[in-house]
């Protein structure tokens, strides 16, 4: 890491909890590689304290600020621009200080998509399924609606949230999101829950949905994505390479979404390489 000077130029990420964040890793390598005169740090800001933290942000001037649960959507009323893109996603993860002008962006979207697209799985045309409905969801099937697939279907265990979302969906992009499962499979199949992650290690995302009894449905062939990167095999990837899917766990999205918000955040251009330079160097991947 550069040495911090009274000339360094802060970034950070805010959440609660922030602590587990592996973004200052990413983002301070990034600076050293580049040179540039950054350091990013976390901060754990209660709800409460959100409106306090963005006038913070802009009274000393920090440059950005990534934001993570619970504050992606509440973040957006103490903002001055929002992109179309964010307020399509109905949640904003980046926030840039351009000299005192707080922007609002989402980088999950577009990370989740092309860490997809690097790892050779193709969303136009495809039947996908998604496995949950937390606040990630959203996000992300908006993209994937952009990218074109022939179906997307999403099964929750409240199925009255994935119900309301596909209404929601079909309005702002006259999209219909399918909520019945079809146990004959998916061209792609995506876990949002935390089933799989600590202290759920030996938990599968189908456990608490009442529609899918079983992974019969996962084929020969298909692509089986999880969103947790902790561990890098989930019990839900295990299987489903099992059953001879191409698996792909959640640090490729990580990676990409950090890569798209320091550009946002510095206006510095970073080499095609550098996220598997962070994908080697930071995370030992």
């Amino acid at each position: 890491m550069n040495n911090v000077t009274s000339h360094t130029k802060q970034l950070g990420i805010i959440g609660c909890p922030a602590e587990h964040s592996f973004s200052p890793a990413m983002h301070n390598y990034i600076s050293s590689e580049m040179n540039e005169d950054y350091i990013y740090c976390a901060y754990n800001v209660e709800p409460h304290f959100l409106a306090d933290a963005i006038a913070g942000m802009r009274a000393l001037g920090i440059r950005g600020y990534n934001v993570t649960a619970p504050h992606k959507r509440e973040v957006m009323k103490y903002l001055d621009v929002i992109s179309e893109q964010a307020r399509l996603l109905g949640s904003v993860n980046t926030v840039v200080n351009r000299e005192g002008v707080l922007y609002g962006y989402n980088t999950d979207s577009d990370g989740f998509y092309e860490a997809l697209v690097n790892a050779g799985i193709e969303v136009s045309g495809s039947r996908v399924l998604i496995m949950g409905c937390g606040g990630v969801v959203r996000p992300t099937l908006v993209r994937l609606i952009q990218a074109k697939p022939a179906s997307v279907t999403v099964v929750n265990r409240t199925m009255e949230k994935a119900v309301k979302l596909s209404e929601e969906l079909y309005k702002t992009m006259g999209f219909k999101v399918q909520t019945e499962f079809d146990p004959n499979g998916y061209d792609i199949v995506i876990n949002t829950t935390s089933a799989g992650m600590e202290p759920q290690e030996d938990a599968l995302p189908i456990d608490s949905i009442e529609a899918i009894n079983g992974l019969d449905f996962i084929k020969p062939g298909c692509a089986a994505v999880d969103m947790i990167y902790n561990p890098s095999e989930t019990l839900f990837l295990k299987e489903a390479k099992k059953r001879g899917a191409k698996i792909l766990n959640g640090l490729d999205m990580l990676i990409y979404q950090g890569v798209i918000a320091y550009e946002l955040f510095t206006g510095v251009k970073l080499p095609q390489d550098m996220a598997e330079r962070i994908r080697k160097e930071v995370f030992g991947a």
